[in-house]
């Protein structure tokens, strides 16, 4: 019995020894007699990690990626075969639905339409900066701008080094980089009143050539689209005057006289009014 003790006692101090060497921890062995590796991190700690601490950075990192995620907007300027309209086509690209979107072009409001999932067009009718803003329900915002600058707004221009007065005729070069040059409406007046179209005119290079019945001659052009421009040139002197385009200057005289009748009209409801009193 007391041998049977000893033994006992020898096992378990042996196996106190054997888990104060290993940190505590017990060590098994399989049916072979080979120790089984245990881990080196305790079960509480495997626990606290996979309980406590992973959900808790996964879940913060989700509130995070929805609190900043930012929509993405990708814009083209589409071709154009008129020289007076082209689209704009945008895409936007958002985790979350888009709460706000607005379209402008040089602070005016452009109406668009959507063709596909968070795929927009809109019709564009004058050259500018192209203004795209989207905001997410999250508040988060982006913005995006294109410049349109294919379509044709400006005249066609005289070359004032080309124009040759000889002979009572004068020969000039004009030329247009957009719409092209339409050649059926160039004229001139002298005179004042009197009207001469061209003799000659090539439009592979631009030359046109067209009599001097005067002193001087007033030239009208236009382009392919209706810009049209006047100018006027002196065979005493040679010099060439040309004006702005002349469908902006009828823009801007409607407009001013559009204004000074508002002026006009508001002045005589306010002398109405103080007649009244």
């Amino acid at each position: 019995m007391d041998s049977s003790k000893r033994r006992n006692r020898t096992r378990r101090d042996t196996s106190l020894d054997n888990r104060r060497r290993s940190g505590g921890q017990r060590i098994l062995y399989d049916a072979n007699g080979v120790r089984i590796k245990q881990s080196r991190f305790p079960l509480k700690l495997k626990r606290a990690l996979l309980f406590y601490v992973l959900p808790y950075i996964v879940i913060n990192a989700i509130i995070f990626f929805l609190v900043t995620a930012t929509p993405k907007v990708d814009m083209s300027v589409g071709d154009t075969s008129d020289y007076r309209t082209t689209q704009v086509e945008f895409k936007v690209d958002s985790m979350l639905p888009i709460r706000e979107m607005t379209v402008q072009m040089e602070s005016q409001p452009i109406e668009y339409t959507e063709v596909g999932r968070n795929h927009f067009v809109c019709d564009v009718s004058a050259n500018g900066m192209l203004y795209v803003t989207v905001k997410s329900i999250n508040g988060m915002q982006t913005n995006n701008y294109v410049s349109v600058s294919i379509l044709d707004d400006t005249a066609p221009s005289i070359d004032e080094e080309s124009c040759v007065i000889s002979r009572g005729e004068l020969t000039f070069v004009i030329e247009d980089s957009q719409s092209g040059v339409d050649y059926d409406s160039i004229y001139g007046i002298y005179d004042g009143n009197k009207e001469v179209k061209p003799i000659k005119m090539d439009t592979a290079t631009g030359t046109v050539t067209i009599p001097m019945y005067s002193d001087s001659v007033e030239l009208h052009f236009e382009d392919l689209v209706g810009n049209a421009r006047m100018g006027v040139i002196s065979s005493a002197t040679g010099d060439y005057e040309e004006s702005g385009d002349e469908t902006a200057s009828a823009e801007a005289s409607a407009a001013s006289e559009a204004e000074s009748s508002a002026v006009s009209e508001t002045a005589e409801e306010s002398s109405g009014d103080e007649e009244d009193s």
